[in-house]
């Protein structure tokens, strides 16, 4: 079986309010869609960094529901851009099989609160140990300019961001 790799940009950052984000997102067009509660397992890979970024692999639980997600990620013109492929989990057997071999890096739980307009999710996170994080998923379709979507969205959030976050999760949240 093939799996196609998606595309995404994406913003990721702390956020110290989300009351201003919700508004701006109302005012867009953006829904509401769901809470939810996620856990994500980041498995130890060999040479995980490469020449067009860096290699990570997690199961995610979600809503009784789980994943593998596969992705390389880098930045790209002060983005995150995340190359990437999912599959569905067959029972905890595949996730019990990966801990064993591979072993956990990290384990990140998080609240999460999920909008969506079009082609883009915006996660509004609030993350075990870290705090709150905005995160932006702009995933790249035909005929839309994603380059222009980032901007238009850094522009309207960046007034209400703290720093940056240039990586994971995993790497805010290493098991020590």
């Amino acid at each position: 079986m093939t799996m196609t790799t998606q595309l995404n940009r994406e913003i990721k950052a702390f956020c110290p309010d989300f009351d201003p984000i919700r508004d701006i997102l109302r005012s867009h067009g953006a829904s509401y869609v769901e809470e939810k509660e996620q856990v994500d397992y980041y498995y130890n890979l060999p040479d995980p960094v490469m020449q067009d970024g860096t290699r990570r692999l997690k199961v995610r639980l979600e809503n009784n529901n789980a994943q593998v997600v596969y992705y390389v990620e880098g930045v790209e013109a002060g983005a995150r851009t995340s190359r990437f492929q999912v599959w569905g989990l067959n029972g905890a057997q595949t996730k019990e099989m990966l801990d064993a071999a591979l072993g956990v890096k990290a384990v990140v739980r998080k609240q999460r609160e999920l909008w969506i307009k079009d082609n883009v999710k915006f996660n509004l996170d609030q993350v075990e140990t870290i705090g709150q994080v905005l995160e932006v998923e702009i995933l790249s379709q035909d005929g839309l300019d994603i380059e222009a979507q980032l901007e238009e969205y850094l522009g309207l959030f960046n007034p209400h961001l703290d720093e940056h976050i240039v990586g994971s999760n995993e790497d805010l949240a290493r098991i020590s």
